[in-house]
């Protein structure tokens, strides 16, 4: 029988885990990633201390079937294995770095970390062909798009002097975003979600004790995480999210149940029934919906709780509802024009610095991402009609412009949100990289091992 090979797009979470999977199954393996270290990706391989884990490490395990393996690698590291404890995203990316390095020894001859990225694929009878940035291609029975999660949306109304000055960042990811040029400057966080969440301990990490002032539409801070007394527990009663919706509600005003139980309660058939919805169901969560949904569902840690309640109740942190206004370059930082949600004021707020946190890009039509593009412009990729990520079969694999799914092109990941509502989380990574890996061991082979075409 011709040994299958398999081509993952993208060495992250989602791709070691796979990978991890597939070599053990018996499939060839290459992963397309330019960075050294497999599986860190960009949300593990922040180094401040104080970003950690929105779960608890009980719940982290990168394997479906063995729920402890997280907490037994903190134990033979010789650290507290505690299930409820909030670890950092950099100890969380050493054990995804440790899998990574199990996936070498398994693999053998059998796995290559390729350093480069995926610019282009295409699916052809017998075979897809990968192109790398570095000019190299080479065959495989299947392609797996596994990028990751993209770089912030754009935030609206900047100009490109404020966008290119020394005082705006695209991202609370750049190298000096959240390193202070004084410790008391002022800063403006364009966001209120985890991300700007980051930014705040990322700065006072760094040494700055300014003023900051977080501003979004609606203002809306995620919740604390809190470790509940009895397991969570579905609602059963609600058959559609709008009942889902309403029994939150009701719960926040009874004693009969914490509505942390009924969010979490979800997590296992919330896809399924958001694939249940029609189109203009989905459209209308997303648009009145999503953002409440995502500070319920997508909670803070505890410790970063506490951090932001205290920045909050002496007034160094500052949350604002609202729309910016045009944004304007002055001497030693920018103006931050803000219409208040609810009425007609507009205030300003003049800051050193100003960092985009409004969290990733969902519009797949708008990523920078080469093979995204590529994919795109060849028709082997459409965009969710709701304009959030890709087209993507239950079973993971691309649907084309003709409207079938591929035989050949999978993705893995964030590149599937607007098909699924949760798809960036570990639990549900680990959920689609079993069922994924079941799927692309069905996948044709051919035989062929990252023979070097051109």
């Amino acid at each position: 029988m011709p040994e299958r090979h398999v081509a993952i797009a993208g060495g992250g979470a989602s791709g070691i885990l796979l990978a991890h999977a597939l070599v053990r199954a018996g499939v060839r393996v290459t992963i397309v990633e330019p960075r050294e270290t497999l599986g860190v990706g960009l949300a593990y391989s922040t180094p401040c201390p104080l970003h950690l884990l929105n779960a608890p490490a009980g719940r982290m395990s990168g394997f479906a079937d063995d729920p402890e393996h997280f907490l037994r690698w903190l134990a033979d590291e010789g650290e507290p294995a505690v299930p409820t404890a909030f670890v950092s995203r950099s100890r969380y990316g050493a054990y995804l770095a440790s899998i990574a390095r199990e996936v070498h020894a398994l693999g053998g001859e059998r796995f290559r970390h390729v350093r480069s990225r995926v610019t282009d694929a295409l699916a052809r009878p017998g075979a897809v062909s990968v192109r790398t940035a570095d000019g190299v291609t080479f065959d495989a029975d299947a392609l797996v798009v596994a990028v990751g999660n993209a770089k912030p949306a754009p935030w609206p109304l900047v100009p490109d002097e404020v966008r290119s000055g020394p005082s705006f960042f695209e991202s609370v990811w750049h190298d000096e975003a959240t390193t202070p040029a004084h410790a008391d400057e002022s800063v403006v966080l364009l966001g209120t979600g985890l991300t700007a969440v980051d930014a705040v301990l990322g700065l006072r990490d760094n040494g700055h004790r300014g003023p900051i002032v977080m501003v979004s539409r609606r203002g809306l801070l995620p919740h604390e995480h809190r470790q509940l007394d009895r397991p969570p527990a579905s609602a059963p009663f609600a058959t559609s999210l709008g009942e889902v919706i309403a029994s939150v509600r009701r719960s926040r005003t009874s004693n009969e149940s914490d509505w942390r139980t009924i969010i979490d309660g979800l997590r296992h058939e919330i896809n399924v029934r958001w694939e249940a919805l029609d189109l203009t169901e989905q459209r209308r969560f997303v648009r009145h919906v999503l953002p409440y949904w995502n500070v319920h569902r997508h909670r803070m840690a505890p410790e970063a709780a506490k951090a932001i309640a205290l920045l909050l109740a002496d007034g160094t942190l500052r949350m604002i509802a609202g729309r910016t206004q045009t944004l304007e370059a002055i001497a030693g930082g920018v103006r931050v024009p803000i219409a208040i949600r609810g009425g007609n004021e507009t205030i300003v707020v003049d800051a050193n610095r100003v960092i985009n946190c409004s969290g990733p890009e969902h519009d797949v039509c708008a990523r920078t991402n080469p093979l995204l593009r590529s994919l795109l412009a060849s028709g082997a990729m459409v965009p969710n009609p709701l304009r959030i990520g890709a087209q993507i079969a239950s079973d993971g694999a691309l649907i084309g412009a003709a409207g079938t799914p591929s035989e050949r092109l999978f993705a893995l990941g964030p590149v599937r949100y607007g098909t699924l509502i949760e798809t960036t989380a570990i639990p549900e990574i680990r959920e689609q990289v079993d069922h994924l890996a079941e799927r692309l061991l069905r996948v044709p082979a051919v035989g062929r091992f990252g023979g070097v075409l051109s």
